[in-house]
């Protein structure tokens, strides 16, 4: 069999890569684009479809427990629960032995707090009374099981009188039944009564003088002060009592003065006495500089062993001075007894 010519080969070669390139550019970005677009469009929807139905659920659980609160209300439609909110008021005043004809109650409409939402209701009411039982009215509507809230309370004395007058907005929402109807059961309301423990709580109220003028209290007798105790017995010795004054040597024998400036009296100490709670080893008489005056040189110093290491005091120092000696600054006899 003969082969083709290689013009024909190259040739079909060429074709062969042109068709690869066109279908990888042209033909697969045509098919593939299109699914990759509603393969993202498809992601898209669900998510905003679960964005919804959490957004229902939400709605939902909302629409349940203003249905419950609805049943707290004073009434369905805003005229009946204006109406009934007006006497639940009057029978609060009476219950507290006040004089109705003393109070006045003007309906007005709060802010809404959402649009379309629950519509606030209320009433302004001014009155006169005592302090306890001006007391016993905001105590009670405070505590009123319908859904509500007591705002702007102010009270100012009458001149002439024990009395006081009271004014205040006393607020509530009609919810209506566009959430539904509530299916559950509502525990009975407790209603507040006067005489209870609640209500105890506000008796400070009732037995301060809310109107005098502020009457700075007196101060507080000054406490007597405790004289220090102050001890006859003088504090022990400390160490920069015992000063270094001679170091001497004897036909041979090395001798420590130390003067006690507590006791006034002076101390003799030889090799293997115990001093500044080590072992007298020696007298040093190299000259060398005072490990807090490096510029001043000393003539001589006692060696004191404390366990492994060895410890120095100069000659005129006192054993608050006492500095450890480091390995180069150590005499050569000391240093051939460490080997």
């Amino acid at each position: 069999m003969a082969k083709p010519p290689l013009k024909t080969l190259l040739l079909s070669i060429i074709g062969l890569i042109a068709i690869t390139v066109v279908i990888k550019n042209a033909i697969i970005p045509s098919i593939i684009d299109p699914v990759k677009k509603l393969e993202q469009a498809s992601a898209n929807r669900k998510k905003q479809i679960n964005t919804l139905n959490k957004l229902k659920r939400t709605a939902d659980q909302h629409s349940k427990r203003l249905a419950k609160l609805s049943t707290l209300g004073f009434a369905n439609s805003s005229a009946e629960a204006i109406a009934k909110m007006g006497e639940h008021i009057t029978q609060v005043i009476k219950q507290c032995k006040l004089n109705e004809t003393e109070f006045s109650r003007r309906p007005f409409e709060p802010r809404a707090i959402v649009k379309n939402g629950p519509k606030p209701i209320g009433y302004t009411v001014s009155g006169i009374g005592s302090v306890k039982k001006i007391t016993d009215l905001l105590f009670l509507l405070q505590n009123d099981p319908h859904i509500q809230r007591v705002e702007n309370i102010s009270l100012s004395p009458i001149s002439g009188s024990t009395n006081v007058r009271v004014n205040f907005q006393f607020i509530s929402l009609v919810i209506g039944t566009k959430y539904g109807k509530f299916k559950g059961t509502n525990s009975p309301p407790i209603k507040p009564k006067i005489k209870s423990e609640a209500r105890n709580l506000y008796t400070g109220i009732t037995k301060r003088a809310l109107f005098l003028p502020y009457e700075k209290r007196p101060p507080l007798p000054p406490t007597p002060s405790k004289k220090p105790i102050v001890s006859n017995t003088p504090p022990p010795p400390g160490p920069e009592s015992y000063k270094v004054v001679s170091l001497s040597q004897w036909k041979g024998k090395q001798e420590v003065m130390v003067y006690n400036s507590n006791k006034n009296e002076t101390k003799s100490y030889k090799l293997g006495d115990t001093l500044a709670g080590g072992i007298i080893v020696m007298i040093d008489y190299r000259q060398m500089p005072f490990p807090k005056k490096p510029e001043l040189f000393s003539q001589s110093r006692v060696i004191i062993s404390i366990e492994t290491d060895y410890w120095a005091i100069e000659r005129g120092n006192t054993m608050a001075d006492i500095y450890q000696l480091k390995p180069e600054q150590l005499p050569e006899k000391l240093i051939k007894n460490q080997l």
